[in-house]
């Protein structure tokens, strides 16, 4: 008998979500019953997702990525119903990719850490007149004029004494100026010279030596008669300033002023503080230059300045538009008991911002020659993003990344005198009479000359040994660090000489010679070419670069982009945080109905 419809009980009701639920035994039937293989695969995961286990789950999850995912053949090997050997080859397929794919990217890893930097040639051409002339120092091998100090006669007197007595104590009274010139003036003599005198003089003496070597140095109007700059004629005092060097008093064409060049006056006490005037020429008949404005840098080039530029730069390119300065020699004035068997004149050719270096290659004009120097400037810029990577990689510094305590503009040669003044201050307590030095630091006696001189070898053979230190481990530090600077200006040159005679030459031009015993030389020094090549520093490998390149590599071999990797967190995040909610908010119902 079946019971009134009016008194039927009535079962609780359930969502629609619950009715389909299996229970734990059944769940466990489907998920792994092989006799469901043509059930489709979206509900097999689901299924797993939701009712099967934890490990069920995370296979579940990642057959559903699988299913999404843009990565080339996870989908096979993650797929419910793919034979086993079908994911085996996919699986090898996989593994080979990534190893090229990660291969090629470490390739470029290691590039972009060691090389992101590439020199090459700028795409066009730089004429001359960006650029400034080169600073010319031009050194005399003629240090004195007998008339003034005879250094050959008194080094005479004085070794006759030694020779003797086998010590100086000055029995043929020379007089104390003379001594002074003569221990001054032995400073700049050859090294052989010096090292046979040294030892037996007298070591108590104090004098300056940068103000007698001035005070004996022969004048600029002399040494150089006359000179002739851009087609207009010059007396060479109008075109020069002395400069204390290595080599002694020098004389030096379109170099920065001392103000310009030091951070502070007194760093250098003994400079020539003249102001050149470009104007100051004799031949009245041609037109002013313009006055000099604006300014000049190795970063920023020539700002505001017109055809009369600081410092002086060249239009044409000719020899008769360059630099030609008549050199001068008298024999009666040739000293070889000082320096060597070479009389003429060395010639140092540098950027504007740097001081010449004496060591560096030089030209030699002999008297009686005409020496042509045709420049080929060798020009480096970088480009302004180089800033991005760090100076170790690039090798090289920006003006702004290097500071140096006497020189306002980083350098190579800059920091190279800097590094050996502060060397040899460390290890003699004073410097050389040329030398850049704080006001408190005296200048180097005689005494002192074999602690400065051994200084400097000592410190060319440590950077010499902590440099070939360096190439087996990068780690090792080399002292100082003078690496170039990022924009840099040197200039090579090419030189041709000939036969002068200036004594025939006055003659023919029916003027009379006045000298008997005058040798000069012609110096001429011009552009080669109106435009040159430069060279360019620039970035083979940025971060955008490296980005881009492990871009493509992964894309060719696993097809996996940007959004691929966006998708992969959001499986394993916010998916991966939904699925598990859901589990548990199943559990807990599924758990009530119980």
């Amino acid at each position: 008998m079946f019971p009134d419809s009016d008194k039927c009980e009535e079962f609780p009701k359930t969502e629609s979500e619950f009715l389909s639920a299996p229970s734990e035994n059944e769940l466990s039937l489907s998920i792994n019953s092989k006799a469901l293989s043509d059930v489709p695969s979206d509900i097999i995961i689901k299924s797993k997702i939701k009712y099967g286990s934890r490990w069920d789950a995370f296979k579940g999850l990642l057959a559903e990525y699988s299913k999404s995912t843009s990565i080339h053949g996870i989908r096979y090997i993650f797929e419910i119903h793919r034979p086993f050997y079908e994911k085996i080859y996919w699986i090898v397929l996989m593994l080979i990719s990534l190893y090229f794919a990660t291969s090629l990217i470490r390739e470029s890893y290691l590039k972009w850490m060691d090389s992101p930097v590439i020199v090459g040639f700028d795409e066009t051409l730089v004429p001359v007149h960006k650029i400034p002339f080169p600073t010319i120092t031009i050194c005399p091998e003629i240090k004195m004029e007998t008339e003034v100090f005879d250094f050959a006669n008194i080094s005479q007197q004085i070794w006759s004494e030694i020779e003797k007595y086998q010590q100086f104590e000055n029995l043929s009274n020379i007089t104390d100026e003379d001594l002074q010139r003569f221990l001054a003036t032995l400073q700049t003599c050859e090294s052989e010279v010096f090292d046979r005198f040294a030892p037996y003089m007298p070591k108590n003496l104090i004098f300056d030596v940068p103000q007698n070597l001035l005070d004996l140095a022969v004048r600029t109007n002399v040494t150089m008669l006359f000179g002739k700059w851009n087609g207009r004629f010059y007396f060479c005092s109008n075109l020069f300033k002395y400069v204390l060097t290595d080599e002694g008093v020098c004389y030096q064409f379109n170099g920065l002023d001392v103000e310009d060049m030091y951070r502070e006056l007194d760093y250098i006490p003994q400079a020539d503080r003249t102001k050149i005037d470009y104007n100051n020429y004799f031949d009245g008949e041609l037109p002013p230059f313009n006055n000099i404005t604006g300014a000049w840098s190795l970063d920023n080039g020539y700002v505001g300045q017109g055809f009369n530029s600081y410092p002086q730069r060249m239009v044409l390119t000719s020899s008769r538009n360059g630099l030609v300065v008549i050199l001068n020699g008298f024999e009666h004035n040739f000293d070889y008991s000082c320096r060597n068997f070479k009389q003429g004149y060395k010639v140092f050719l540098n950027s504007p911002e740097s001081i010449p270096l004496t060591t560096g290659n030089y030209i030699l004009v002999p008297h009686n020659d005409e020496v042509l120097v045709s420049i080929i400037p060798h020009y480096v810029m970088s480009a302004k993003n180089l800033h991005d990577i760090e100076p170790k990689k690039r090798q090289c510094f920006f003006n702004d990344e290097r500071y140096l305590r006497y020189f306002k503009s980083y350098s190579q040669n800059n920091c190279q005198i800097e590094c050996l003044v502060n060397y040899t201050i460390s290890k003699c307590g004073c410097v050389k009479y040329w030398m850049p030095k704080p006001t408190a630091i005296p200048f180097c006696s005689l005494e002192d000359v074999f602690c400065y001189t051994n200084a400097e070898e000592e410190m060319i053979l440590k950077i010499q040994n902590q440099t070939n230190a360096k190439i087996k481990d990068d780690n090792v530090k080399v002292m100082c660090d003078c690496m170039p600077s990022c924009n840099s200006l040197d200039y090579d040159f090419e030189i041709s000489a000939s036969y002068y005679n200036m004594e025939k030459t006055i003659i023919a031009w029916r003027e009379t010679y006045e000298h008997s015993d005058s040798r000069t030389a012609r110096l001429i020094v011009y552009f080669r070419e109106p435009q040159f090549t430069a060279i360019k520093r620039t970035i083979m490998f940025s971060i955008s670069t490296l980005i881009a390149n492990c871009g493509g590599i992964f894309g060719l071999f696993m097809g996996i982009s940007s959004l691929s990797i966006i998708e992969f967190v959001y499986f394993f995040t916010m998916r991966l945080f939904s699925n598990l909610r859901q589990r548990r908010l199943i559990k807990k119902k599924l758990f009530q109905q119980d």
